[in-house]
């Protein structure tokens, strides 16, 4: 950089620099939010802290973007993290709202050594939500 930049370009490279950050912010709660929602309980609930965090970055993300010329696909791709995020923390707190049954399915699931025994485990867990499928 020159000493003889304007101060409207320091401005605008502190702008970009700062919706850069927030996007990886953004990027970063989607990966933490999916990787706690494969975890066994209790730390699967981890995973409502990261969709909650992606969420807040994501309209930061999102208000970032309305003050810097930026392409549509920002802000697609922020809203897609932001839905990635809520998915993710949806199927988790389902899970953990059935605390007893997915206990028992993830303790059935880790002892099953043959595809007929997944079954049993799949077959039981769906009976023990109601009969959902």
């Amino acid at each position: 950089m020159s000493q003889t930049e304007s101060p409207s370009t320091d401005a605008e490279l502190k702008r970009y620099r700062s919706l850069r950050d927030a996007l990886l912010w953004v990027a970063g709660m989607l990966l933490l939010t999916y990787l706690a929602s494969v975890l066994t309980l209790p730390w699967k609930t981890l995973s409502l802290l990261f969709a909650a965090a992606g969420l807040a970055w994501g309209v930061v993300a999102l208000v970032r973007t309305a003050h810097v010329k930026s392409p549509w696909v920002l802000r697609l791709a922020t809203a897609a993290a932001m839905a990635g995020c809520a998915v993710f923390g949806f199927v988790a707190m389902a899970q953990i709202l059935f605390w007893d049954a997915t206990v028992q399915f993830e303790t059935c699931t880790s002892s099953a050594l043959t595809d007929r025994a997944l079954q049993g485990c799949t077959g039981t867990y769906t009976e023990q939500l109601g009969g959902f499928r």
